[in-house]
């Protein structure tokens, strides 16, 4: 994963099959300065708003 990458939450799961999809841009690896490279920092863009940090493992690249 890496700065630009489009990506969704893994763990969101629609009700409605007309629901629209949770998709966020990564700004940012390790955005806490820590080491961590598998922490980023995601604008959700559609679905939700504003920033928020995930750990990679939850979220899946849509478009690189």
């Amino acid at each position: 994963m890496k700065v630009g990458d489009l990506v969704t939450a893994t763990w969101v799961r629609s009700i409605q099959d007309e629901a629209k999809p949770v998709l966020g841009i990564v700004l940012c690896i390790d955005p806490e300065e820590i080491g961590d490279n598998e922490e980023v920092e995601v604008m959700w863009v559609n679905g939700w708003t504003d920033r928020s940090n995930h750990s990679t493992e939850n979220l899946r690249v849509v478009s690189e």
